[in-house]
């Protein structure tokens, strides 16, 4: 039976047959693999498939040393797929963005490797944690600084502004250091650039700090802190200019005094913001909870959505996100229109752990912190994946196709 399908020749199959067959294919990696089996898979392939292809997502699970694998687990929850990606091997996942993923060696190199095509792109290592490096390696054992809770405080959150392969603006932005300030960098720079702040007082020019989140939204580079404060930052050929407004949690008191719009009292801990683009606008998302322990994380509760009025540069609680969807986590924020993913449930939040203590600790298991969360009547439901690993050293990922 093999040789004999192994002899038939497949590109002259019915067309009804063949997109019988593409549909099949759910994950994107067998798309590709379908489409350049001849002109006519191509055609079909990419007739079924457009629309996935350019929003799907997946959650890239923890990589696994021990079989040098990682796998890619579906939205739905009908399978988990396995690759072969040597190149994450003894390696920190800091975070992906637009199909990347940022990786550290433990040997101040950084990169970001796209891992459906293998590309890689090298990063600078910021100069400011070699030297605090290099000098504490002195009173420290070899190994100290391969240890995950020290690389966590290196890079926080990264994302990828626009191109990155052009050499004409910035292609990468981070939030880093024990402080998580703003840096940049191009492709083939030296060294990352700290962004700093011009504050309402004429007296403060520093860089902002302890943010939270960052995203790539109409050519500006927007982060937020705990939710009082977001810098914009404005692109000038190799000039940054950025600015401080006001953040969704901004309150009486929080800068000069100004009243603010009431928001819902809850009474749980704020655990942390996150910026996203959908349909066109930008969004804040305040997640809610309850802080466990310092090793056992947080547990999230619920989320609240805020809409940024570019007009006035203030932000509106909203209810709903329509036909859309959020994935939230270590990645760059993303939103998609459920109706293009399968098993995808709109006006929804999608979200995984992030705490990342509570990762580092885990042995064997899926993060506890991780569900779906239905803004319309406001339950969460956890993800129920088995997948066996001997040491879960890096967060699990959303990721958006990029090829």
């Amino acid at each position: 039976m093999d040789h004999c399908l192994r002899n038939c020749d497949w590109s002259n199959m019915p067309d009804d047959v063949i997109r019988l067959l593409v549909k099949k294919l759910r994950f994107y990696p067998y798309h590709r693999k379908a489409a350049g089996a001849c002109r006519d898979w191509y055609r079909i392939t990419k007739e079924v498939h457009c629309s996935f292809k350019q929003n799907s997502i997946f959650l890239l699970l923890p990589y696994n040393n021990m079989t040098k694998t990682c796998a890619f687990y579906e939205i739905d929850g009908s399978k988990t797929y396995e690759f072969n990606l040597p190149k994450f091997h003894d390696k920190l996942v800091h975070g992906s963005s637009n199909g990347w993923v940022c990786v550290d060696d433990g040997n101040l190199n950084l990169s970001i490797i796209n891992p459906l095509t293998g590309k890689e792109i090298e990063l600078p290592y910021p100069s400011y944690a070699a030297t605090e490096i290099e000098v504490l390696q002195r009173n420290q054992p070899a190994d100290f600084f391969r240890d995950p809770y020290i690389r966590l405080s290196i890079l926080t959150k990264f994302a990828v502004l626009g191109n990155p392969f052009s050499t004409t603006g910035f292609g990468f932005a981070a939030i880093m250091s024990s402080f998580n300030e703003l840096f940049v960098c191009r492709l083939g720079d030296k060294d990352l650039t700290p962004i700093k702040v011009r504050d309402p007082d004429p007296s403060y020019y520093g860089t902002c700090r302890f943010l939270q989140d960052l995203l790539y939204f109409k050519g500006k580079l927007f982060a937020i802190n705990s939710g009082q404060e977001v810098v914009i930052v404005d692109f000038d050929g190799s000039n940054c200019m950025a600015r401080y407004v006001r953040g969704p949690n901004y309150q009486l008191g929080d800068r000069d005094g100004s009243p603010s719009r009431i928001l819902s009292s809850t009474g749980l801990d704020d655990l942390r913001y996150y910026l996203v683009e959908s349909s066109g606008k930008l969004l804040a998302i305040r997640r809610l909870g309850e802080h466990i322990s310092d090793l056992e994380g947080a547990k999230t509760l619920c989320f609240e959505v805020f809409e940024f009025d570019e007009c006035n540069e203030t932000w509106n609680m909203i209810h709903g996100l329509g036909e859309q969807c959020v994935f939230l986590g270590q990645n760059a924020s993303v939103s998609v229109s459920a109706v293009d993913i399968p098993g995808c449930r709109p006006n929804c939040i999608y979200f995984t752990e992030d705490f990342n203590n509570g990762y580092c600790e885990c042995e064997s298991q899926f993060q506890n912190d991780n569900g779906v969360f239905c803004l319309e009547d406001g339950t969460v439901e956890m993800f129920d994946i088995s997948h066996s690993l001997s040491h879960w050293l890096s967060p699990s990922l959303w990721c958006q196709v990029n090829v």
